[in-house]
């Protein structure tokens, strides 16, 4: 019988104990990035709606894994849901962190607000008492209206039914009565500021 030349050759001995090739169990951090940064960076986006917020949560991802030891490091089979996971866990941090700023800058807009409005009260109650002092300067019909609006906090309206004045006359006689009480309280100012200088 003829030799079959389509036979293979035996192994050799070497050939025996050489092991099969096997695939590395972990992808290098170039592969992975390259596999994952794109749908990793639209999943983050979308979380934190911003982009630059998201290229930063993607990057400290891949630092993350970088800085895992080699046993610690999730088996290839699982590198994609961890890094979904870190993601997701870091995505998250950054919303929370952004609300807490966000509630203290509210906070704080809130507490300057409210001393903004309580120094604006205080001189508004300065100026009223101011006037109030000096009020009987004033002509009697001026002198009525101030009161009904500053002290009483009437309506122009209002004043006008109390007085039977028409609101524009009301209107006239308030505008008076603040330009005299002006005058009389800046000239007492200048007074004494000048008595000050020459003590």
């Amino acid at each position: 019988m003829a030799n079959d030349l389509s036979m293979k050759a035996p192994e050799t001995d070497a050939q025996a104990l050489d092991p099969p090739f096997e695939k590395p169990l972990e992808m290098n951090l170039e592969e992975l990035m390259n596999a994952h940064a794109p749908s990793l960076l639209r999943y983050a986006a979308r979380m934190v709606r911003d982009d630059h917020a998201a290229r930063d949560v993607v990057q400290q991802v891949f630092i993350r894994y970088h800085e895992l030891q080699p046993g610690e490091r999730p088996a290839i089979g699982a590198v994609r849901s961890w890094l979904y996971r870190v993601t997701h866990n870091r995505a998250v941090d950054l919303i929370r962190k952004e609300q807490r700023r966000k509630k203290l800058h509210e906070t704080h807009a809130e507490l300057d607000l409210a001393e903004e409005r309580s120094q604006r009260a205080a001189q508004n109650r300065q100026r009223t008492r101011a006037v109030l002092d000096h009020i009987h300067l004033l002509k009697e019909n001026e002198r009525t209206v101030l009161l009904l609006r500053l002290q009483e906090g009437l309506s122009y309206r209002e004043i006008s039914e109390v007085t039977d004045l028409s609101e524009g006359n009301v209107g006239y006689l308030l505008h008076q009565a603040v330009a005299t009480l002006s005058e009389k309280l800046a000239q007492k100012q200048a007074h004494k500021q000048e008595k000050a200088g020459t003590s």
